[in-house]
């Protein structure tokens, strides 16, 4: 008999995966559909990514140009048990550029510098710099073969394996 899955120790799994990066991958969609994909750094605040990106970018077009985008967090190719099965988390997510004036702004800049240092000193005296709030709308999980859940609800706690028949099933 299979065991069913423990779905709150994967949720916590997957946050603690995503928790160890610095920066993402994102891919983008430009004004005639083509994708794009970039990463940059960024920071977690509350079920929120945030990323701060010169307007010089193509993905800052392209966010401020058609604001869905995807987020990937994946394992190091030299970490994994398997390059066919690697962990990884894919966020569907919103991009909305939060305004200079704001006080979200402030704040937000003032945990990248916590996370990034003094380089942040000359990235936020660069004019063409824009901070951009992703928001998670679903995702995914992969943990490994056979462990592939959907991710959903307002703070994406809700899992759910994408194939219930399939259990814990492994490669041999």
């Amino acid at each position: 008999m299979k065991s069913k899955p423990d779905l709150a120790a994967l949720a916590q799994a997957y946050r603690e995966f995503i928790a160890g990066f610095k920066t993402v991958l994102i891919a983008s969609t430009n004004s005639t559909n083509q994708p794009e994909a970039s990463y940059a750094p960024y920071v977690e605040i509350s079920d929120h990514y945030y990323i701060f990106i010169s307007e010089l970018a193509t993905h800052t077009k392209n966010l401020l140009q058609n604001k869905q985008c995807s987020l990937l967090f994946i394992e190091d190719e030299d970490k994994a048990n398997n390059l066919f099965a690697r962990k990884r988390v894919s966020l569907q997510c919103t991009a909305e550029l939060v305004q200079k004036n704001s006080i979200d702004y402030s704040s937000t800049l003032d945990l990248f510098h916590e996370r990034f240092g003094k380089f942040m000193q000359l990235l936020t005296r660069l004019p063409d710099f824009q901070l951009f709030r992703l928001t998670p709308q679903t995702g995914n999980y992969v943990a490994g073969f056979g462990q592939a859940y959907t991710l959903s609800g307002g703070d994406l706690s809700q899992l759910k394996h994408r194939n219930p028949e399939a259990g814990n099933l492994r490669p041999n």
